[in-house]
């Protein structure tokens, strides 16, 4: 097998392949960043607009296990990627034959025949095999160089510093757009616009706005909690002051309270300090001595 032949690989034989390197991954609770699309995508070398599907076929065919888990390094759950014990084994065959291939490399200009299983070896850095095979399919030489592999991982690091950069700018936007609850037409148009710009995947999106949903959510109902312990104060003397309406329209908008919150929260706060409404301290000390006059005797 020459370079040319190792960049023949198939699509779903490079992810079998870069799988390999991952052992034991299906009792972890907490999976490498290495096994999310984002990682597969770079280090197989195939787009992330075809890599879903040949992930779904590689499923269909039971040799890869898909698993939303806590991902190293990420704030967000995320699907994660392994081989299935059949998987496995596949994958075995395919890192001996792709092991036993020789091919030209370039080592400080003079040109070496090497099995690619050796390569790792020679080099300062770690290289998989999957690294040289995506080098093989980049390269437009038939002979592999020997400088260019060593940059292999501080080229990997870079890009991917580089998404999850942009991915912090596309949470921002998703943070602000739902910031009220709710997203306009023109908010989750200009929102599309950014995720096509930035590559972001349909399930990154769909990730990172269910995790600021549920963020928001429970944001709320703690100011929710905040603004009826203020409201319990305010009508303490079971009266809202000039002052005190200023001051709670101030922290109802800070806090994204509607007015029909509001609105419910002063019925349930006066309910609790006054009782029911249209029962004030006379009507309740006339209730309590009907029920003193007509206790049963003895």
């Amino acid at each position: 097998m020459t370079v040319e032949e190792l960049a023949s690989l198939t699509s779903k034989d490079r992810i079998l392949l870069y799988l390999s390197d991952y052992r034991d991954m299906e009792n972890r609770y907490e999976l490498p960043a290495d096994l999310i699309q984002q990682s597969i995508a770079y280090g197989t070398g195939i787009q992330r607009k075809h890599l879903s599907q040949y992930l779904q076929d590689l499923m269909d065919e039971n040799l890869i296990v898909e698993r939303k888990a806590h991902i190293q390094g990420m704030k967000q759950r995320m699907n994660g990627y392994y081989l299935s014990p059949g998987g496995f084994s596949k994958s075995v065959t395919l890192r001996n034959k792709v092991g036993e291939c020789l091919v030209s490399l370039r080592i400080e200009g003079d040109i070496r025949e090497m099995k690619v299983a050796d390569i790792d070896d020679a080099t300062s850095v770690h290289i998989s095999l999957c690294d040289i095979v995506r080098e093989a399919l980049e390269s437009r030489s038939a002979t592999l160089d020997m400088t260019s592999l060593e940059t292999i991982e501080s080229r990997k690091r870079e890009v991917l510093e580089k998404k999850e950069q942009d991915s912090d700018v596309y949470r921002r936007a998703l943070m602000t757009a739902w910031r009220d609850g709710r997203v306009t037409a023109t908010e989750r148009f200009l929102v599309e616009e950014l995720r096509k710009h930035l590559n972001v995947t349909d399930e990154q999106h769909r990730s990172l706005e269910q995790e600021i949903i549920r963020k928001l959510a429970q944001d709320h109902m703690e100011f929710r909690r905040i603004y009826k312990t203020v409201l319990e104060v305010a009508l303490a003397d079971r009266a809202i002051s000039g002052p005190e309406e200023v001051i709670l329209e101030s922290l109802r908008r800070i806090m994204r309270i509607s007015r029909k919150e509001h609105e419910e929260l002063v019925k349930e706060v006066e309910t609790s300090i006054c009782g029911p409404p249209g029962c004030d301290e006379r009507d309740l000390l006339k209730e309590a001595m009907r029920l003193v006059r007509n206790r049963p005797v003895g």
